[in-house]
């Protein structure tokens, strides 16, 4: 399979993109090229999102108009990961079966091994084996440590620092195509924040569900506060970004915390989703608008020049 080329196509949010340059640096391991060409790739991938409706017709759109690049090219292999292929991979095999095969968002780092059975079920002693779509979705896996990058920015990084969620807000999906929460160790992060500093990145974005909640099931006693502490020591460094964070679990040793270092942006992401108690109730957040409105108050109070933005679902 050396040589092949290879097109990625990412849909969703900041961890998908994460999760997309773990493949790409894989197959550059394996020896694959990457393309922004989709006429001349051998492999097409699309890594899902699941968040929304709208997205999800995009994808099976898609899929739609790549059946027929598979017809006229019957060698291409073509499969797809993500949130999607987590929530619903019965009703995706239903509506492409062409597809090669399709990995869940806790196999997506099997893609070399994956491809390379492919190969062999493709080569000239097996052309008369029916073709199938190979399926590894699995729940709440760990991803292992160390796996290649191919980093999209040269100066800005995402690095995520937990995976799942355990809010089952009633309007979201993540904690079903996530899984539960499941904290990296604080050795592994910043290992990796320290390679990416040696390489010139200046900035990193900290990713995760929920990353206030980080640290929970750890055996090490640490918090999301005190992860933020030791990476703003790493030299080279100069902007400590996160996303996202969860009203109910934002501290006041996490808002003195950022007030403190002075690597941490002065910018915060914290989603209300709705103004009215009711439909926050309705919603399962776990908080009230009273609550959320004295959060800004603190926050403003310990950080005057913060900058906040959030989400809002009409």
């Amino acid at each position: 399979m050396v040589n092949l080329k290879a097109y990625i196509q990412t849909y969703g949010c900041q961890m998908n993109e994460y999760d997309s340059e773990i493949m790409a640096g894989l197959l550059r391991e394996s020896g694959y090229h990457l393309t922004d060409n989709l006429e001349e790739a051998e492999v097409i991938l699309l890594n899902t999102c699941y968040v929304r409706e709208k997205v999800k017709h995009k994808i099976y759109s898609r899929l739609g108009e790549l059946s027929k690049l598979k017809e006229k090219k019957p060698e291409l292999i073509l499969g797809l990961s993500g949130c999607l292929v987590q929530r619903e991979p019965e009703e995706i095999l239903q509506r492409a079966p062409y597809l090669d095969f399709i990995l869940g968002t806790s196999n997506f780092f099997q893609l070399p091994e994956v491809l390379e059975e492919i190969s062999r079920n493709h080569n000239q002693e097996n052309r008369a084996r029916k073709r199938h779509t190979i399926v590894r979705v699995e729940e709440n896996r760990l991803v292992p440590e160390g796996l290649p990058k191919l980093r999209k920015r040269k100066f800005s990084a995402f690095v995520s620092i937990m995976r799942g969620c355990n809010n089952f807000c009633s309007y979201c999906n993540v904690p079903y195509v996530r899984g539960r929460e499941i904290s990296r160790s604080s050795q592994e992060i910043l290992k990796e924040v320290e390679e990416l500093s040696q390489r010139g990145y200046k900035e990193i974005t900290l990713l995760g569900q929920n990353v206030n909640s980080y640290g929970k099931g750890l055996k090490e006693r640490i918090d999301f506060a005190d992860l933020l502490g030791f990476i703003n020591q790493i030299e080279g460094l100069e902007r400590i970004r996160f996303t996202t964070s969860h009203p109910r679990d934002l501290s006041d040793k996490l808002i003195e915390k950022m007030a403190e270092l002075d690597k941490v942006c002065e910018h915060l992401h914290l989603p209300v989703q709705s103004g009215s108690n009711k439909v926050l109730s309705r919603m399962k957040r776990g908080y009230t608008r009273e609550y959320y409105k004295n959060l800004v108050e603190k926050l403003r109070q310990a950080i005057p020049e913060i900058a906040l933005t959030t989400d809002i679902i009409v």
